[in-house]
């Protein structure tokens, strides 16, 4: 007849939290050290209680027409682009001196 336990550290090819029956002599080796004997109630109660249900994300907003979009693009900008120092506006962005 084979003795059940729970792993509760790492001992040959099992894991902790696995669950493995052997002969009673490898059992009682096992116990105390590597495992400790397999309680059904425990395996059936979760260790970790479930959460509450998330609640359902909400309806995404309608996209914009594609008219909308594009009369946004043509519009022109009311701000100003940034004038570029003296002398470093025929450089790229990362080739400038602070």
């Amino acid at each position: 007849m084979k003795t059940i336990v729970t792993f509760i550290r790492p001992w040959n090819r099992y894991n902790r939290g696995e669950i493995a029956g052997f002969d009673p002599a490898t059992a009682a080796a096992l116990i105390g050290i590597h495992a400790v004997p397999y309680r059904p109630a425990e395996a059936a109660s979760p260790a970790i209680p479930a959460a509450a249900p998330a609640p359902a994300p909400a309806a995404p907003e309608p996209a914009p027409s594609f008219e909308a979009a594009m009369t946004a693009l043509e519009t022109p900008a009311e701000t100003a682009p940034k004038s570029a120092a003296t002398g470093t506006a025929d450089l790229p962005v990362q080739g400038r001196r602070k």
